[in-house]
């Protein structure tokens, strides 16, 4: 529930959120990877260390790094403005390195919708806890189960 009361058109709503059952670690994929092809797991471990050396290593020349099925990355500034080109300076207007990830999507000719390759096939359902606080609401609790602050 939104909670923030900066913004009443959304205060008191209930909101859709994802919900992370895990963490695969690169080992974990380079098994998966290992039983879909004829390579070993060590092999997959070694070229997905080395892509992410070379990766860094690009994107620090300023690269923008393309991965086919997948995405490209690229790195964006956060910076403060100067009021002149003679007061700027990297040191003191930089204030961070981001990373952004724009994933690859593909255009349907026919709608000309855009869907990105990596949630291409992503089912959402509801969570069973969620399920728990609806019933909640159905056995008389005014807040659906869901703790006031």
């Amino acid at each position: 529930m939104n909670k923030n009361k900066k913004n009443l058109k959304t205060y008191n709503k209930f909101y859709a959120r994802a919900v992370y059952l895990g963490t695969t670690e690169l080992a974990d994929m380079a098994d998966k990877i290992q039983a879909n092809c004829s390579v070993k797991k060590s092999d997959v471990l070694a070229v997905l260390t080395e892509l992410a050396e070379v990766m860094t290593a690009e994107l620090q020349d300023s690269k923008v790094v393309k991965i086919a099925g997948l995405g490209a990355f690229k790195l964006t500034l956060k910076c403060v403005g100067a009021e002149s080109i003679k007061e700027f300076s990297a040191a003191k207007n930089i204030k961070k390195v981001n990373i952004r990830f724009c994933p690859e999507a593909h255009v349907d000719a026919g709608s000309k919708t855009r869907t990105k390759a990596l949630v291409t096939g992503t089912q959402v359902k509801e969570y069973a806890e969620y399920n728990k606080i609806k019933t909640a609401s159905a056995a008389g609790d005014p807040n659906g189960g869901v703790v006031q602050p």
